[in-house]
């Protein structure tokens, strides 16, 4: 047992909490949810032995229960009150993240060859088996659609697709693995994971809003290419150099989740020729490439189109997004100042149309997708937890939602309704944490004189060149904005 005392512990990290469908429903129904556990305090030395050996592969109470080992009930509580708690949590500190266990159960094709995932990495993009590795790869979106005509370049984009899975798949055989382990699971089912980098600017270059309908239909379109793309090449791929060993029964691998909503040409090439990964597509950050080559992040909207940099002498320099200024390139008949809908920021996006983009995506996505909900200032817990409904019933794997604001919130609320005729919550009374009313200001960076000798940039210590209010932190491997939370340097 760790006893935490120190406010900062682990405030460098990301935090995700799984949730069961069985929670989820006693949620929707406000009914009573056990906190269960194996029962080690009464265990004999032989079942604590296979605890040892095992829990970390099983690493779920419901199937310890399958195979026979006792659990004990902590406690019986209200489902919707540590929904409360979880949901608090989020909005006032946009901690944690929220994966969902069995929606990503139910889609994996680990079931195929008799395993299961039972965690996530940090940014949520990679639910694993035991001893699961994956290498990640990303194409930019932006380079596959005519900037004239606004004509999403299919066939290139497939092209392309054919040749990073062949490429990500040889890294499988010269990547060098430190644990055993490791090593036997990545070439037993030779998971990799294609992503993307550049989507708001194929939609802009498409002329299409992010977020609206037009949009989902085009990014609907583009995703299943890629998926069909990524799969029929896999199964190239295992006619030239045979299907990834852990496969056992390729009508077993047909019939997973992900793979009932394939089409069935995908599906009859698996049955009769196999296939090479176990796995093929994901959607990262992307956060230090997306920047390097100057387009949109992962899949997500332009935090922003401008911002300002320091200079050498305390000066700032606008810098606006590349994408801006190569559009109006094309559209003179524009400005920066009458740019059109089609740029739309990530903070002027309904948070249900981030999570409905989300949920478009994650329809052809084998693995899962990293993926942040801004909220506007004000949004209020229930409100989050309406977005987080949304993810699950949309079949989302996880999600995060920040509030905008939610690291310097000050007024701490479960609605946000104007009546006053409701009680402020007894935060210590209700929760069982700690929670200043006013929060302290010593991560939020002034505006003005301590800027002088203090870096505008993406690395530790600098300001946020997004908001300007943040200083960057590391947190899960990403250097994060500690105000507006925008993962400025993260993994590819």
């Amino acid at each position: 047992t760790l006893n935490v005392v120190n406010p900062e512990f682990l405030s460098g990290a990301n935090i995700s909490v799984t949730l069961t469908r069985d929670f989820m429903n006693a949620v929707k129904e406000d009914g009573m949810f056990e906190l269960r556990f194996p029962d080690l305090e009464n265990y004999t030395k032989e079942q604590k032995e296979v605890y040892d050996r095992h829990w970390h592969e099983i690493g779920d109470v419901r199937d310890w229960v399958k195979m026979g080992y006792p659990v004990k009930v902590y406690r019986s509580i209200r489902a919707r009150d540590l929904w409360d708690l979880i949901s608090f949590c989020a909005t006032y500190s946009a901690e944690p993240g929220i994966f969902f266990i069995d929606n990503a159960n139910d889609m994996t094709n680990a079931k195929a060859y008799g395993q299961k995932v039972v965690a996530t990495n940090p940014c949520g993009e990679q639910p694993l088996a035991p001893y699961s590795v994956c290498n990640l790869a990303a194409i930019n979106l932006a380079n596959f659609v005519d900037r004239k005509s606004g004509e999403v370049l299919y066939d290139k984009l497939s092209r392309t697709v054919a040749l990073t899975v062949r490429m990500q798949d040889n890294v499988i055989d010269d990547t060098p693995y430190f644990l055993e382990p490791n090593r036997e699971q990545a070439l037993g089912e030779r998971r990799i994971g294609l992503g993307v980098m550049g989507l708001h600017d194929l939609l802009i270059w498409a002329g299409k809003r992010y977020g609206s309908v037009d949009s989902i239909n085009t990014i609907d379109e583009v995703f299943r290419v890629i998926a069909e793309t990524a799969y029929m090449t896999s199964v190239e791929l295992a006619k030239e150099k045979g299907s990834f060993p852990f496969l056992t029964s390729r009508e077993a691998f047909i019939n997973t989740g992900y793979m009932r909503t394939m089409n069935d040409d995908v599906r009859q090439a698996v049955l009769d020729h196999g296939i090479r990964n176990s796995h093929l597509l994901t959607i990262a950050p992307t956060g230090s490439t997306g920047t390097m080559v100057g387009v949109s992040t992962g899949l997500e909207p332009y935090f922003s189109f401008s911002y300002f940099r320091s200079g050498r002498l305390g000066k700032y320099i606008e810098v606006n997004a590349k994408i801006v200024e190569d559009w109006l390139e094309f559209h003179p008949e524009y400005t920066k100042e009458t740019l059109p809908d089609i740029f739309v920021s990530a903070m002027e996006l309904s948070p249900e149309e981030h999570a409905d983009t989300q949920c478009a995506i994650q329809r052809w996505i084998d693995s899962s997708i990293s993926k942040t909900v801004n909220a506007p200032r004000g949004f209020s817990v229930r409100q989050v937890q309406k977005i987080y409904e949304r993810l699950y019933d949309g079949k989302a794997k996880g999600g995060t939602v920040y509030v905008d604001g939610s690291r310097d919130s000050q007024v701490l609320s479960l609605t946000n309704d104007e009546d006053a005729n409701w009680a402020q919550m007894d935060i210590v009374h209700d929760f069982g944490i700690n929670v200043k009313e006013k929060q302290v200001d010593e991560k939020k960076t002034d505006l003005r004189a301590d800027r002088q000798d203090r870096n505008i940039g993406v690395e530790v210590g600098d300001i946020c060149p997004i908001c300007l209010e943040g200083t960057v932190e590391e947190m899960g491997g990403c250097n994060t904005c500690t105000n507006c939370n925008a993962q400025l340097k993260c993994g590819l």
